[in-house]
């Protein structure tokens, strides 16, 4: 392994990032969903579309680097007009982005260019990462300022750099906050300069960053109505970033489901690269830390360690989150991942080097995303799938005159929610969410619309959404998947 911040030619560095981009944007846009989408666990694209569209929240803790890059791909020209495709444009677009900075990581720490193409490409076309590229979410972008952050750091840049990548990253998701130990890594010597201030730096860099995404960000959008809470008030700003109503399900899950989850958890870390990139990339790990008492290979041995804490440290968030969707937030440790795989190829085809011809080497190399592609293609392809779209519109259109539609799903909630104030279809219809309906605020706003804000009984929850429906004399629908 060379030195971290070893010098490397541009073309060299560019050209394996080039590769994987050319060869997994199509792959993305080939299997990319049409609009909104279910699968994948995209419940949450109604939500986070409607947002943007809308200058409004979603839920919490407001994702507002999301925000300001969906208005950035909302804008672009020349593209169909489908916000939500726009979207999912974008997660496609930071997928490469997350795969092209795990390239020029490997690329700067690796003797050997191929295996940094290959931890790019697998990278992209784990079934996990996949996934998430292809719908209206938040994982790809948090996974490329994990990414980015890296890079960074491995890169010597400056710090005010790596503290706005990483501050950028926590507006994306708060799990980057366990970017920590690597940026300690790269304060304790990680880093050509050495510079034990860099730790203090960065931090202020990030947290400045943080500050200002989670402060004025998202505060010239409090007075866009939000079912979500009431941001106008310090207090209701403070419960919202800090993400109080989904508190609970932070190491909620009960000691008698962890072995299961645990063991889910094993097989989808395997399922990612394949077990034969599995055990690559436990060698590259092993390669790391086995290293002798020269600078470099204690630097290597840091590294491994940071990387792990931070690697395990999500993965414990992960774990213990309880939702039955919470190994999605695995996403930001995949890059670590790729990087360890990398290192394992690299030392295989070192293994191999005297023993087989160049040619025979390059193909066992490439094998492994192939191999990727065609496992994992036919299961991640959503070009068809319309399903959610279809489903609330015909929910719409079937509903009377001023209805009210109660629904008791996140997934039905926000699709209509997405059709409704950003497509503009059918405003007449009152969508509550009867799970919502246990909040406060939500109560509240729903009142008002429903035209009941001075019946204290419906307001202060009293009465179920259903009832409060009925007394404000409004036709009522349930909504069911097989609308």
């Amino acid at each position: 392994m060379s030195r971290p911040d070893a010098p490397v030619s541009l073309s060299r560095l560019w050209l394996g990032a080039l590769l994987v981009g050319l060869i997994l944007l199509p792959v993305y846009l080939a299997t990319m969903a049409p609009g909104l989408t279910w699968a994948h666990d995209g419940a949450d694209g109604g939500d986070l579309a409607t947002a943007v569209v809308t200058g409004g929240i979603p839920h919490p803790p407001g994702f507002p680097t999301y925000l300001i890059l969906g208005k950035l791909f909302l804008a672009l020209p020349l593209l169909p007009s489908d916000p939500a495709w726009r979207l999912n444009l974008m997660s496609a677009t930071m997928a490469v982005g997350a795969a092209v900075f795990v390239t020029m990581t490997a690329t700067t720490t690796f003797r050997r260019s191929l295996p940094a193409v290959v931890a790019g490409l697998c990278l992209g076309l784990a079934p996990l990462f996949w996934s998430q590229a292809l719908i209206a979410e938040v994982y790809t972008t948090a996974a490329c300022f994990t990414a980015l952050t890296l890079w960074l750091i491995r890169r010597n840049a400056p710090t005010w750099a790596v503290g706005l990548a990483w501050g950028l990253g926590l507006g994306v998701h708060p799990t980057l906050l366990f970017l920590l130990p690597l940026v300690t890594w790269a304060a304790s010597g990680g880093r050509r300069s050495g510079d034990r201030r860099f730790l203090f730096h960065a931090g202020l860099w990030a947290l400045a960053t943080w500050g200002f995404l989670y402060g004025p960000v998202l505060w010239v959008r409090r007075n866009v109505p939000s079912p979500w809470g009431d941001l106008r008030t310090l207090s209701g700003w403070w419960a919202f970033v800090s993400g109080e109503m989904y508190r609970h399900y932070i190491f909620g899950l009960s000691l008698s489901a962890w072995p299961q989850r645990v063991w889910a958890w094993i097989g989808l870390l395997v399922r990612q690269f394949t077990p034969p990139g599995a055990l690559a990339m436990v060698s590259g790990w092993l390669h790391l830390w086995q290293g002798q008492e020269e600078e470099e290979d204690r630097r290597g041995r840091l590294w491994a360690v940071a990387s792990t804490v931070t690697w395990g440290a999500i993965s414990l968030y992960a774990l213990g989150y309880d939702t039955t969707d919470s190994l999605v937030y695995l996403l930001p440790a995949l890059p670590l991942m790729a990087l360890w795989l990398g290192s394992g190829w690299e030392q295989i085809v070192g293994w191999l080097g005297p023993h087989v011809p160049r040619a025979v080497g390059l193909l066992l190399l490439l094998l492994l995303p192939v191999l990727q592609a065609a496992l994992f293609g036919p299961e991640m392809d959503l070009h068809e799938d319309r399903r959610a779209v279809v489903w609330a519109e015909w929910t719409l259109r079937q509903a009377p005159q001023e209805a009210v539609v109660l629904t008791d799903q996140d997934g039905h909630t926000f699709v209509l929610w997405y059709l409704q104030s950003a497509l503009g279809q059918r405003p007449d219809v009152v969508v509550l969410d009867v799970d919502l309906w246990t909040q406060p605020h939500y109560r509240r706003m729903s009142c008002v619309r429903l035209g009941l804000s001075t019946l204290t009984d419906a307001c202060n929850g009293v009465l179920s959404a259903e009832q409060a429906a009925i007394r404000a004399g409004r036709p009522v629908v349930w909504a069911h998947s097989d609308g």
